[in-house]
């Protein structure tokens, strides 16, 4: 579904208005797995070369994913690797900004 509205927003808000060329890194479970996760680290390594980065919901897996979709390994979350990749953080609370 993430797919399908990220499209949707690519076909409505960006491109009629930017002429942008769009990396795309697959972060779905099956292609994580496939790439022994490499495909995570290569979006994290495009997000710093590039400067900015739309990221969908992904599957984290537990034991029963792991089970489900056969996979390798119980990897690790995609925001976790790459908020590390970025030496980002993550914030709790909302940051307002007055004059925004």
């Amino acid at each position: 579904m993430t797919r399908i509205i990220w499209n949707f927003i690519k076909e409505k808000l960006i491109l009629p208005y930017l002429d942008v060329e769009i990396e795309y890194y697959d972060l779905g479970i099956e292609n994580r797995d496939k790439t022994d996760d490499q495909i995570t680290i290569d979006a994290a390594n495009a997000i710093k070369k590039f400067g900015v980065g739309v990221k969908c919901a992904t599957i984290t897996p537990d034991e029963q994913r792991v089970n489900e979709f056969n996979l390798k390994k119980m990897w690790r979350s995609p925001n976790g690797s790459i908020r590390n990749i970025l030496g980002g953080t993550v914030f709790r609370e909302p940051i307002v900004c007055k004059n925004i």
